[in-house]
């Protein structure tokens, strides 16, 4: 006892060390992931800040040099941009796609050059201009193709607007640029190339034409009463067309230039157009509009702009879509973008950034997710409508720290468990021959005991030895207990061995309950004859092999053999559906039977079932018990199993009522049995699977 006792001790204080060194350990390294994640967000700040430096700079088209020379700089490091949409800019073009990859529409303009419509989708090549090689002196025929889908109705009912907002779209992006040396060719490249524009104009506040050409029949007084205070956007006949008037009012972009205060007006757009096209929505126009505005913003260097451009086109209403294809068939922009990354899209809409750890060892990487503000350096660009104008994500793989700390940790851990170790031998050399050999002999004995084992006994054992052999005398005389009751209960029904095992100590009481039961009784037919012509060692060979294979089938169908008489079974069904698996054992138990037979063999069966009310209990004198069921519903069963032929299954009206409605079972009417007892004969049926006629 004192050396369990001794061992108790030395295990608890030596795992009290190892959890101690473990936490200590995984303590450190706690502090060496903390300096981690700031070593990651000091390199993700002054990257954030080397990007919006060089945006506010006005070098917004530098930055994706900035990346990938920051990128080639720390190799460990992923930098991404993203729009206030969620779509990543600045990103190396991806390669460019198979043929099969490229809509058709798009891939057969690529290859011909030539404008297409199918329905409501046209496709538009944009050709490459001498003006173009400036900044793409790829010699390429095609800068790339533009695909609008149209709302035709959208298009006749709101095209004067639609045009309008185009037209003014372009206008302001070329002044964002601060190319307004390009708005005369802008506009009257308009009148050219659009069918329905007549000409564009801009006025300053004053009325004096600072753009475009002047608008026979428009005068000074209408352009100075169209920006007078509270005006909004006009439209009005002018000849057989239309005249839209839209103020210019100051947004916060036009405030580094212009110096005035927001919501004040610093202009106005005249926009001349002709009638309506007699058949509705005129495509060419609306096309023509939108293709000479992004020719014109890409001359001004502010590219970029072209996403937030067809996006206000899609906004009209007329166009329900557009793309921009670049020469090599990909995508350049597209006005139904994926949805962003979860990251991404979180601090869109909360304004927050983020910082955390992704993946674990290796694939470990600090994320560092932050805002970039619409700051007012950044409105001239960006407009004043959103609070932020972007996310900046830079994730950096942390995985030679986690392999330092994992490393440090497994040092730690090491150590620990060798000291834990060393204690442990030490002990376990000290306390083997007293305390864990005997404990494991007992243990083996107890495991195969619990797999059913009997024969395994402890060595060394001794009622008059020490505690460790006085346990394992006790277990082995345990066995020998377990050894023989074991094989008394192959003699016994399972009933009756529950019955013993429920009496205690107080033993089982010799009385008898009412109790609703199905009893089965089969009898091997040609047995007597059997065993007259051949020795007795083949009659046991033989009736343990058909009485064993009759047994397992009561067991399969949950019945409990009650006994076994000679060539003849009892046994004895109860519970839920008893009758049905009673006969459903009946039948199987003809079947194996004949299974069981080898050559020159051909004795069979016969079964009688009855079902009811019967004495289920312990009879007998107190030396000598029976653990049974008597009764006349016993007495009719095995009546009709002495009536029944070989292979027959006869069942009483109870049986055959229960199981009438069982679909593999099929109930034959048998001739009356006339049993001792009863004034009238009993009524009986023949139960075989459906389908047999044996």
């Amino acid at each position: 006892m004192i050396a369990k006792i001794f061992l108790a001790v030395a295990l608890v204080v030596g795992l009290a060390l190892l959890l101690q060194a473990a936490r200590d350990a995984q303590r450190e390294a706690d502090t060496l992931k903390g300096e981690t994640r700031k070593s990651a967000e000091t390199v993700a700040h002054m990257i954030v800040g080397a990007v919006e430096h060089s945006m506010l700079a006005g070098e917004g088209i530098q930055v994706k040099a900035l990346i990938a020379e920051l990128v080639e700089r720390v190799p460990e490091a992923k930098v991404q941009v993203f729009d206030r949409r969620g779509v990543e800019v600045f990103a190396p073009p991806p390669p460019a796609p198979r043929p099969e990859q490229i809509p058709p529409g798009v891939r057969a303009t690529l290859s011909d050059r030539t404008r297409r419509v199918d329905k409501d989708l046209i496709v538009r090549p944009v050709p490459a201009e001498e003006r173009c090689q400036a900044c793409h002196p790829d010699g390429a025929p095609l800068r790339g193709v533009l695909t609008l889908e149209l709302d035709r109705a959208a298009c006749t009912d709101m095209r004067e607007d639609a045009l309008a907002h185009l037209v003014l779209g372009g206008f302001v992006h070329v002044m964002t640029a601060r190319k307004s040396d390009l708005l005369d060719d802008y506009f009257g490249e308009l009148g050219e190339r659009a069918p329905g524009v007549r000409g564009a104009a801009v006025f300053d506040r004053e009325g004096a034409l600072s753009f475009g050409a002047a608008i026979a029949g428009l005068d000074d007084k209408a352009v100075l009463a169209a920006m007078a205070p509270g005006k909004r956007e006009e439209r009005r006949k002018f000849g057989d067309g239309t005249l839209d008037l839209v103020p210019l009012v100051m947004q916060e972009r036009c405030v580094a230039c212009h110096k005035d205060p927001v919501g004040s007006i610093r202009g106005l757009l005249a926009l001349s157009l002709s009638p309506r096209a007699a058949s509705g929505c005129d495509a060419e126009e609306l096309e023509a509009v939108v293709d000479t505005s992004l020719r014109y913003i890409m001359l001004s260097q502010l590219g970029r702009r072209i996403a937030d451009f067809l996006d206000a086109a899609a906004q009209t209403g007329a166009i329900k879509a557009l793309e921009l294809y670049d020469h090599q068939g990909r995508r350049y922009w597209t006005t139904r973008p994926p949805p962003p990354p979860e990251n991404v899209a979180q601090v869109l809409r909360e304004g927050r950034g983020i910082r955390r750890f992704l993946g674990e060892g290796e694939s470990e990487q600090s994320l560092v997710v932050e805002p970039l503000a619409n700051g007012a350096g950044c409105m001239r660009c960006h407009g004043g409508g959103d609070q932020l104008r972007g996310v900046v994500t830079v994730s950096m793989s942390t995985a030679m720290a986690a392999k330092a700390r994992q490393a440090m940790l497994e040092r730690r851990g090491l150590f620990s468990v060798v000291m834990l170790f060393a204690i442990l031998v030490v002990l376990v050399g000290l306390l083997q021959f007293l305390v864990l050999r005997p404990v494991r002999q007992i243990g083996d004995v107890a495991d195969a005991v619990s797999e059913g084992n009997l024969t395994m006994a402890v060595p060394r054992a001794k009622e008059d030895g020490d505690e460790m052999a006085r346990l394992g005398y006790r277990v082995n005389h345990m066995v020998d207990g377990l050894r023989a009751k074991t094989q008394l209960e192959k003699f016994v029904s399972k009933g009756a061995a529950r019955a013993a095992e429920a009496g205690g100590a107080a033993g089982v009481a010799r009385q008898g309950e009412r109790r609703a039961a199905t009893v089965l009784f089969s009898d091997i037919r040609g047995f007597t004859t059997f065993s007259e012509t051949v020795s007795p060692e083949e009659v046991v060979e033989m009736l343990n092999r058909v009485l064993d294979a009759q047994a397992r089938v009561v067991h399969n169908h949950g019945g409990d053999i009650d006994k076994f008489v000679g060539d003849a079974l009892m046994a004895l069904f109860q519970g839920p559906e008893a009758e049905s698996r009673a006969v459903h054992a009946a039948v199987a138990m003809v079947r194996s039977v004949h299974d069981a037979r080898v050559a020159g063999e051909s004795f069979a069966v016969g079964i009688g079932i009855a079902a009811g009310e019967m004495v289920y209990g312990a009879m007998g004198s107190e030396s000598r018990m029976d653990f049974t069921v008597i009764g006349d519903v016993v007495n009719t069963g095995a009546r009709l199993c002495s009536a029944a032929d070989a292979d027959e299954v006869l069942v009483t009206q109870a049986v055959a009522s229960a199981v009438r409605a069982s679909p593999d079972l099929e109930l034959v009417t048998h001739q009356p049995i006339q049993v001792k007892g009863k004034r009238e004969p009993v009524p009986v049926f023949q139960a075989r699977r459906r389908g047999d006629r044996t």
